[in-house]
This record gives structure tokens, C-alpha cells and sequence, in this order.
């Protein structure tokens, strides 16, 4: 990697950082300049404006998710195993790096959300798409849109992962319960006529 992309990155992860911390408006460029260990106009020379970098943002933490999330996936597995994978996998990387996941919903409810960024190009979401159409595919899940299938399993995704940060109390009384969880969505959208489950 060079010293261009090093920089780049650290701007980002910068960012990424005292965002979480601090939300959009607490975090302006002089601060994430100074967090990354750079001048002000550095940051200006990879992003035109803030809005450009927080845009930027997003494809950057939807491109880790896709890389971290891709690289764990084995096509050839039956499919069942590849969604317990995939959820697990997912669970793991939201609970080690609870920026993406804090960053996603601020970014997701804001105005830097707009139809340009939803209809360009999304990585990560075609992954996403292919996988549960893999599963479609072979009949071993119900014969749905990829789309609703991958909404459906991030959202109780994400809904676990925000349980487990935000009631770590509950959590300990509930632990067996919450591991439920993962076959309850299989069953949910598994195909009941396929027998090789």
C-alpha cells in the first residue's frame, strides 16, 4: 500500500472513529485532521468537502463488511451451513468493530442517505443479493425475492448485535435464549418442501 492510500485510510478510519463517538456534527474535518495526525488541507487533497468524505465513509465500511464477510464464505458448502456462517461471521465483525455498525445507522437516517448514493453502485448489497439467490436457486430457501431474504436476515441481524451492546445486563439472563435466534430465521425462511436440510 502507499503512502497515499495509507493516508487516505487513516483519514477514513479517523473519521470513522470520532464519529461514533461523537455523531456527524461533533466531528468536523479540523478534528478528524488532527486525530489522523495531518493538516487540515491533507484531508481536503483525498475529499473536496466533508459530505465527500462522509459519502466515502459509507462505501468504505460497506467495502470492509463485503471483504470480511466474502472471504469466509464457501460456495461449495450446502447452503444451511452458509447461512450459519454468514450469520455468525456477520455477528463477530459488528461486535469487533462497532463503528461500522454505529456509523451505518447515523449514515442510513441521514440526508447523506440521498437516491444518488441508494442507486449507485453497492458491492456489498450484490453480494448480499447472490448469496440468498444461491439459495433460492437450490430450492433450499423459500422461493422469494433475494432482496426481502437479505432484509429480513440483516435486520434481525442487526437488532441482535444492538441487544447485546445496548443491554449487557439483560444479555446475561438471556444468552440462551438470544442463540435461538439464528435457527428461528432459518426455519422462517427455509423451503419446507426441500428435505435435505
Amino acid at each position: 500500500m502507499d503512502q497515499t492510500q495509507d493516508k487516505r485510510i487513516l483519514i477514513l478510519e479517523s473519521a470513522l472513529e470520532l464519529i461514533r463517538e461523537n455523531g456527524f456534527h461533533g466531528t468536523p474535518v479540523s478534528i478528524v485532521a488532527k486525530h489522523a495526525g495531518v493538516a487540515a488541507g491533507t484531508v481536503y487533497t483525498y475529499f473536496k468537502s466533508k459530505d465527500e468524505l462522509i459519502v466515502a465513509l459509507y462505501h468504505y465500511v460497506k467495502a470492509g463488511l463485503l471483504s470480511e464477510i466474502s472471504a469466509k464464505d464457501h460456495a461449495s458448502d450446502p447452503f444451511q451451513k452458509r447461512f450459519f456462517a454468514l450469520w455468525n461471521n456477520l455477528i463477530q465483525v459488528y461486535l469487533n468493530k462497532p463503528a461500522f455498525q454505529k456509523f451505518l445507522e447515523q449514515f442510513i437516517s441521514s440526508p447523506y442517505n440521498s437516491p444518488e448514493v441508494q442507486s449507485g453502485p453497492d458491492p456489498w448489497g450484490d453480494w448480499l443479493f447472490q448469496f440468498f439467490k444461491d439459495g433460492v436457486d437450490s430450492q433450499t430457501l423459500k422461493p422469494l425475492s433475494p432482496n426481502i431474504l437479505a432484509v429480513m436476515v440483516m435486520g434481525s441481524v442487526i437488532s441482535l448485535v444492538r441487544y447485546r451492546v445496548y443491554f449487557k445486563l439483560k444479555k446475561s439472563f438471556a444468552e440462551q435464549e438470544l442463540q435461538l435466534i439464528p435457527q428461528m430465521v432459518w426455519d422462517g425462511i427455509k423451503n419446507p418442501q426441500e428435505t435435505n436440510l
